[in-house]
This record gives structure tokens, C-alpha cells and sequence, in this order.
């Protein structure tokens, strides 16, 4: 299955159009267009399209020369050593100009999410490297350090879009002290591999509730609900699964459902056959079992990149995706059959009276279908990770520059990543090797019985000399339950011998050997 790359929104945050987003915590704003991400990391505040990226960050305070050496060293990594490279002064700090570089995957991958898993592909790759780009670097020095701001844009960006990217970067500004909210950082931990799984900023008033919880059968997910009266803010997995089977007297649909680890089983056909109808099964189905009533939808987006890069990346995943379906359906399928999988990423809004959800759906689904004469049967499995934000329309609204600072300080811990995904691997691989060995076993019950059934319609059966190993395929009524003795000298064999009669007694004393019977005649059936 996959890896724990996935964190939603709630690893960056993405425009599903374009607004005005402010961090509390960390201390900015700026107008996010629709399409583009931001992501804060160790590298500073990444603001991309997966096509374009701004870079903003501090440097140590060095002398111009040496403050420009990593970026440098970077244009000479980007391009093969093929760079063009040019300096200016500009607005009192420095401005470095780098020409024919490579796209910047190092930079963009960190935004990228499961698609960076399609990214690294060299076919993938290769198309990529098509692309020509410049890297504008704008060096400021300041009382104690270097303000950088990095623009990486397509050679060919047309004059629109580098409009677009130069707007970002003049609504770009920084809160002052009082517009700021304090907080910590709290650790998610795992008991079962003893590290930490995730880092979470909690507000000054927040409180922080947090596990790791089974995802399905081999897979686990840290989850979290951050608290302040009724605000919550909290991040979740579902997993359900669902069969039905009908039939010219009725059906029998039926849900088996895992949210944040709790397991329950529900009536009816409670899941998503595609994107459509994700919001509803979350408004009218599962926060209307959650909170005793249903959600009126009032948005429900899809969220799909806006750059060329970024639809790129999306269609070499689509056509991953139905190459899988179209082997699944090659391996198990019949004539007639359906089968589709397929992804959805979901930007949704609704209400219940006057309360208010926003959330990030990231949705993997499976549906297939086999019709039959006798009996047709539906089965319908969907993985969900929500980012969810429930609350009072005024308090969300006064609380949204906080909980967005949330959002963009979450932090899987890399070591949990790594632990998990091989605890996974072995988890996957046991569950395989056990399948595998009651598929065998179930075949060799099946090839015993049909053998047995065939030998004992057709009077055969077959008996072994426990003395020599040697095996006969002997005549015997379906009827007779006397046995086969051998005779120890020419090795003749006589059968129906009546069990505990006085012949058998007689053959015994003589020193014939009574052989081994079974009907299939498989190793460890003989009887």
C-alpha cells in the first residue's frame, strides 16, 4: 500500500481559489492564488504552483560574495554546470540572476504530496527536464541577518502568470508582536514503535488530544483533535467497506466502517462509487451519524492543480491508476465485469443550523461490480483523511489566522515514516504469506475431495507398502471396506480382506503386510 506521505492540506496549504491567508503563529499574510500552495519548512516559506515557486528565508549575514556561494553552488547543481550568471545591485542588498536550470525538483517536492511518488520516476523526470528555468535571487542584509526572496519561473512563463507570481510576492507581509499568537509544540506519540509520529502547534487556550490509530489492515495513521470552547480543529482517517448482493429474491447490502481506529458495521451500502458522491456520504452520512443529523453542503470542490506542471503530474497518477484497474480486472475479473479505482481531492463546506465544517478530503476508492444471472454483487472500498475544521461561523472567523498557523506547522516525524512503512511492509507481507498458504491449503482440500469423489465413482483406489514406499492404483467396489494385505515374499497384493477377521490374522502370522489406503492418494492423506 502507500507510504505515509499524505498529509493533506494540513502538511501546506492550498488555494481552492483565490484569498487571503494570514498565519497567526508564524507571522505573515499574503494573497494565495488559486492553485498554489504554501508549505513552511526548514528551509523557509515555500509558495508554489508545482510549476513556479517563491522562496522566502533567512541567510546568515555574510558579505555579498559569500552570502551568494550556495545559491551558486545551487544554479551549478540545476544546471548541469550550464548556468548563465548575472549580478546587479538592487534596493540597497543584491540581485542574482541564474539562466537555464533544470526544473527544481528539490525545491517543489516538499509541496508535492503523493505526487512526488510519480515525480521521481526518471520517465517522468526525463519530461521534465524540458522545461528551461531562471531563478531570480534578491539578497537584503538586515541588523542581524539576510533577508533572501528566490523566484524559480519557467523561461517561457507567459506575462500573465509572472504577473500573478509578482502580486503574491508584493501582498507578502509580516504580522507585528500583537497580532501574533503564542503556542507550543506538542508531540503525537506512537507507544508500539516508541517515537514520536507527529508535531503539532498547539495555541496559547488549544488543547491537544492525539494517537495512532489502524488505517486498515496494515496500515496506520496519527490522528489528532485540537480544542478551545467550540472550536475544533481536528485531522481523522476513515476506511469502509462495502458489499452488497442481490438476487431475484432481495439483497443483502452491508457496510463494514473504521473511523480513527474504532471498528463498527452498519446496514446498507454506505460508500463512494466515485468523487460525486463524496460529499454526500460525509454530510448526509457519516457527520449526520456522528451528530444526529444531516449537513446542508455548501461547497464542495474538487482541488486540482492550475499549472501545467501540476495537471502533468496529475495525469501521469490517472493513467497509473487505470492501467491498475484494467490488470486487476485482467487478473480477476470476468467477461461483463467493472472495476474502477480512482482518487479525489475536495475542498468542503457545510452547514447544520448555526454551525459551520470546512474541511480537506483526500479520498482513495476502489468499486467493482459482477453481474450475474443468480446473483450480482457490488463492493465498494474507500479510504478517507479528512482535515476538519467545526465551529461557530463568528469563531471560526476570529480564530482562522490561528488555525491556519496550525495547518502549515505540522510535521510528521521522519522516523516514524520510516519505522511505519516497514512495519507495514512486514505487517503486508505476513498477511500475503498466510492468504498465499490457505489458498494452497484450500486448493489441496478441493484436488483431495475431487480425486477421492472420482476414484470412488470409478471403484479405484490407491494403496503404498509402508515397508518399501512402493504405490498401486488397485481395483476396489465403492462398497468394500476390507483392505489390501501384501504378500512378502513375491509381493503379491489381496484385497477385501474383512478388518479384525480371522483371514487378516492368518496373513499376519504369515507375515504379510496390511498397505496403506487412501482414495486421492496425495502425500499425508493416506489413511
Amino acid at each position: 500500500m502507500r507510504l505515509l506521505l499524505l498529509l493533506l492540506a494540513v502538511a501546506g496549504l492550498w488555494g481552492a481559489r483565490a484569498e487571503r491567508v494570514m498565519d497567526r503563529l508564524h507571522g505573515f499574510a499574503l494573497d494565495l492564488p488559486e492553485g498554489w500552495r504554501v508549505v513552511l519548512g526548514e528551509g523557509g516559506l515555500l509558495l508554489t504552483d508545482l510549476e513556479s515557486a517563491v522562496l522566502v528565508r533567512g541567510m546568515p549575514l555574510k558579505p555579498p560574495k559569500e552570502a551568494a556561494r550556495p545559491l551558486l553552488e545551487e544554479a551549478r547543481r540545476l544546471s548541469g554546470e550550464q548556468a548563465t550568471l548575472h549580478f546587479k545591485p538592487a534596493s540597497g542588498g543584491l540581485m542574482l540572476l541564474a539562466r537555464n536550470l533544470r526544473y527544481p525538483l528539490p525545491l517543489t517536492q516538499g509541496a508535492m504530496g503523493e505526487l512526488v511518488l510519480f515525480a521521481l520516476d526518471p520517465q517522468v523526470q526525463a519530461a521534465l527536464s524540458g522545461l528551461r528555468y531562471e531563478a531570480a535571487h534578491l539578497l537584503l542584509p538586515g541588523p542581524k541577518s539576510l533577508f533572501a526572496v528566490s523566484a524559480y519561473l519557467p523561461q517561457d512563463l507567459s506575462s500573465a502568470e509572472r504577473k500573478e507570481v509578482l502580486g503574491l510576492l508584493r501582498s507578502l507581509e509580516f504580522l507585528g508582536p500583537k497580532e501574533r499568537v503564542p503556542y507550543r509544540v506538542e508531540a503525537v506519540p506512537d507507544p508500539l514503535l516508541g517515537v514520536p509520529a507527529l508535531r503539532v502547534p498547539v495555541p496559547q487556550g488549544y488543547t491537544l488530544q492525539g494517537s495512532v490509530v489502524d488505517f486498515s489492515e496494515t496500515q496506520r495513521r496519527p490522528v489528532f483533535q485540537l480544542s478551545k470552547g467550540g472550536v475544533v480543529l481536528r485531522r481523522e482517517v476513515v476506511y469502509l467497506e462495502a458489499l452488497a448482493i442481490a438476487t431475484p429474491f432481495g439483497g443483502s447490502p452491508s457496510t463494514l466502517w473504521l473511523w480513527n481506529g474504532r471498528a463498527g458495521k452498519a446496514p446498507g451500502f454506505l460508500c463512494a462509487r466515485s468523487p460525486e458522491e463524496l460529499p454526500a456520504l460525509l454530510a448526509q452520512g457519516l457527520w449526520a451519524w456522528e451528530t444526529g443529523g444531516p449537513w446542508e453542503v455548501e461547497r464542495g470542490r474538487p482541488l486540482r492543480g492550475t499549472s501545467r506542471v501540476a495537471r502533468y503530474l496529475e495525469e501521469v497518477r490517472e493513467a497509473w491508476d487505470r492501467r491498475m484497474g484494467q490488470q486487476m480486472l485482467m487478473a480477476t475479473g470476468r467477461p461483463g465485469d467493472q472495476f474502477q479505482k480512482w482518487r479525489a481531492s475536495l475542498d468542503l463546506r457545510a452547514f447544520q443550523g448555526n454551525l459551520r465544517r470546512q474541511a480537506v478530503v483526500e479520498a482513495l476508492g476502489f468499486f467493482s461490480y459482477a453481474p450475474s444471472f443468480a446473483a450480482s454483487s457490488a463492493r465498494c472500498t474507500l479510504y478517507l483523511e479528512v482535515a476538519l475544521v467545526h465551529g461557530a461561523p463568528e469563531a471560526l472567523s476570529q480564530e482562522e489566522g490561528t488555525l491556519t498557523g496550525v495547518f502549515l506547522g505540522l510535521s510528521l516525524d521522519p522516523r516514524f515514516a520510516a519505522l511505519e512503512a516497514e512495519r507495514s511492509r512486514r505487517v503486508s507481507a505476513e498477511l500475503t504469506r498466510m492468504v498465499l498458504r490457505m489458498n494452497q491449503e484450500a486448493e489441496e482440500f478441493h484436488s483431495w475431495m475431487r480425486r477421492s469423489w472420482t476414484n470412488l465413482l470409478s471403484d479405484q483406489t490407491y494403496a503404498r507398502d509402508p515397508a518399501t514406499g512402493e504405490t498401486f492404483r488397485l481395483y476396489k467396489q465403492s462398497f468394500d471396506t476390507g483392505a489390501f494385505w501384501r504378500e512378502p515374499v513375491f509381493g503379491g497384493v489381496m484385497g477385501g480382506v474383512e478388518r479384525g477377521g480371522k483371514l487378516e490374522e492368518l496373513l499376519q502370522a504369515g507375515g504379510w503386510r496390511r498397505l496403506e489406503e487412501s482414495l486421492s492418494g496425495l502425500p499425508g492423506t493416506w489413511r
